[in-house]
């Protein structure tokens, strides 16, 4: 699969939906976008892609993903530009890892095998050589643990019984810990029991919301989360149910109330 670079670079365009965007990661394991693919015309859907932070200190890769669109024109989001008559491509994305903190750094991109390639790009929808771009990839996985939404890097990792830590905030859902609740407890709600792949075909395979049985808008400015314990799949109709009480119900009393009721 062929791979591309996106650029954002703070100090010409202010991200104010970031946090949100994190968030519905978190929540659901996606967030969908619309991106700025420079002079890039020729970027087929379903390619997939890395986020660059540039300009601003710190510099590196923050997120990745899938493109949904191939480039099509509208509104250039740079005003001065747009009146003047001026339209840019856009391509709509799907974020699978998203995160205010560098990932990559831009001094690891610095150094082989990555240092052949210019990372400081004017303009999104640059092609990354395969070489380049199969690097990244395993890179990427041995971190942000996910590769377009896939969990695999974790199975094996999480036997029964282990505990694996990550460090979250209060502020932001780490996608690196709702990947190793998935790659431990599966897709499978465990309120219902639904298979939301097997119950509406591959548009909705692998697609399960986490809930925080700690809630996170009680967690402290840091908390270390075990993401066996402390993480749980639910579809998303139960995680509502679940949110209907505060403080929310535990899975036991929604499947007993499913179960009584059902």
């Amino acid at each position: 699969m062929s791979s591309y670079l996106f650029a954002w670079n703070p100090n010409r365009w202010p991200w104010n939906d970031l946090d949100a965007q994190i968030e519905q990661i978190g929540i659901a394991g996606s967030a969908d976008d619309r991106w700025s693919s420079g002079n890039t015309k020729q970027l087929p859907a379903g390619s997939r892609f890395y986020l660059i932070r540039l300009g601003a200190e710190p510099k590196g890769i923050i997120g990745s993903g899938i493109t949904i669109t191939a480039p099509s024109y509208g509104t250039h989001w740079d005003e001065a530009k747009t009146l003047a008559g001026e339209e840019a491509l856009y391509c709509d994305i799907r974020f699978d890892f998203l995160s205010s903190d560098v990932i990559v750094t831009w001094g690891e991109l610095q150094e082989p095998p990555f240092s052949s390639f210019r990372w400081g790009i004017q303009a999104s929808g640059i092609a990354l050589p395969e070489s380049i771009g199969d690097a990244l990839e395993r890179l990427w996985q041995s971190r942000a643990g996910t590769p377009s939404g896939v969990t695999t890097s974790f199975v094996g990792t999480l036997p029964e019984g282990a505990k694996r830590t990550v460090t979250i905030n209060a502020y932001e859902r780490n996608p690196r810990a709702r990947a190793a609740c998935i790659a431990y407890h599966g897709h499978i709600c465990k309120v219902c029991g639904v298979d939301l792949g097997a119950k509406f075909g591959t548009i909705a395979s692998g697609f399960i919301h986490v809930h925080h049985v700690v809630p996170i808008s009680s967690i402290g400015r840091s908390y270390h989360i075990d993401p066996i314990r402390d993480l749980v799949p639910v579809c998303p109709t139960c995680h509502a149910i679940l949110h209907l009480r505060r403080p929310p119900l535990s899975i036991e009393e929604a499947s007993a109330l499913l179960q009584r009721n059902g």
